[in-house]
């Protein structure tokens, strides 16, 4: 399988730390140490024309730009998949809302509930298909928070964890078209996958129902409260995310033969600034070798590996070099899914730097 063209979307404004601080009375410093990011996109209601108001928007919007950049026409796209954790409905399937507006029939399409491992759960998926038989998909990962906001913005009924947690995340989408034909792009070496939540709990949780329907739950000291939309176990992802990708990355090092200090660009899982950068010095990946994205872009989920390797590309493209390597690590604390990808960079006649 061979990745021919990727992209990223993030709508609107970006929203700095001083304009959460001022929207919903949070200090900016305290965001600032907390999470490590300084700015995020969120979906907007009342956007203007042509800016991604939810999923289905985002989603649509990355796969036109991924067709564009492989230069790929929609009429050879044998399938579409969409990762996501927050579609647009329970039915029609967010997935085929926007293969209809990509102007895509008659093909399978797949929708996966997931979240940062999302992206390269998709990829499996369709190295898969590809190995069944067809030619050509598109793969795209999308997450959107603004159905997760009370109906009616009244921020008062969230708590102030609740609202520390919109700190950490961003609205965004990218997406991959994969091919299995020989050629140049970023040629899949290795891809790793597995769920390892046996006899361990969610490390997080996100309701089906959001703000407005959460039921009264008892709270602390016995008080009823509202049911959290969603929660973390901060200290559960701390102690385990870095070991898990650790461990990714050294797999991936032994299938490879590539020395991990040798490898040219390794994304690592990007969880807020602050975390990303302990996880990066844990791994021993110098400054360097990262490719990181979460400090300007919030957590934005399924979204994000396609996000870094849009980025990644980016910069291997500028820099020139055939046979770059890249190592990729995801990690869904949700309940512990383990996921990997190397690629090789495999440029047409003429892409390199002389």
């Amino acid at each position: 399988m061979r990745i021919i063209g990727l992209s990223e979307v993030l709508p609107g404004e970006p929203v700095t730390n001083r304009d959460m601080a001022e929207r919903f009375g949070l200090h900016e410093k305290w965001l600032d140490r907390m999470t490590g990011n300084r700015g995020r996109h969120f979906c907007e209601p009342d956007s203007p024309e042509g800016t991604p108001k939810n999923t289905g928007d985002l989603a649509t919007a990355a796969g036109e730009r991924a067709l564009a950049d492989a230069g790929a026409d929609p009429s050879s796209i044998d399938f579409l998949i969409l990762t996501t954790g927050s579609p647009d409905h329970l039915m029609p399937a967010t997935v085929n809302l926007v293969a209809d507006r990509l102007g895509l029939n008659d093909l399978p399409t797949f929708q996966l509930s997931s979240g940062c491992a999302g992206a390269l759960q998709g990829l499996y998926t369709a190295r898969a298909m590809l190995a069944g038989g067809l030619r050509r998909g598109l793969v795209i990962g999308a997450d959107s928070v603004v159905k997760l906001w009370p109906a009616d913005r009244a921020v008062g009924r969230i708590s102030p964890a609740e609202l520390a947690n919109f700190a950490l995340f961003g609205d965004g989408a990218g997406a991959a078209v994969v091919d299995a034909g020989d050629g140049p792009g970023l040629a899949v070496e290795h891809l790793v996958l597995r769920a390892t939540g046996k006899g361990r709990e969610p490390a997080q949780v996100v309701r089906w129902y959001g703000a407005d329907g959460a039921p009264m739950v008892e709270g602390p000291g016995g008080k009823t409260v509202r049911e959290p939309m969603g929660q973390e176990d901060y200290k559960a992802i701390e102690a385990g995310v870095p070991v898990l990708a650790d461990a990714v990355l050294q797999e991936l090092a032994a299938l490879t033969g590539w020395p991990v200090g040798e490898v040219e660009h390794i994304l690592t899982p990007q969880l807020n600034g602050v975390m990303t950068e302990r996880i990066r010095e844990h791994l021993g990946v110098r400054p360097e070798q990262a490719v990181s994205c979460v400090a300007d872009t919030g957590n934005n989920g399924n979204a994000l590996p396609f996000i870094q390797l849009h980025r990644a590309l980016r910069r291997i493209e500028a820099q020139g070099r055939a046979g770059d390597r890249v190592l990729v690590t995801a990690i869904e604390s949700s309940k512990w899914i383990v996921s990997g990808l190397a690629l090789r960079w495999l440029p047409a006649a003429g892409e390199v730097a002389a």
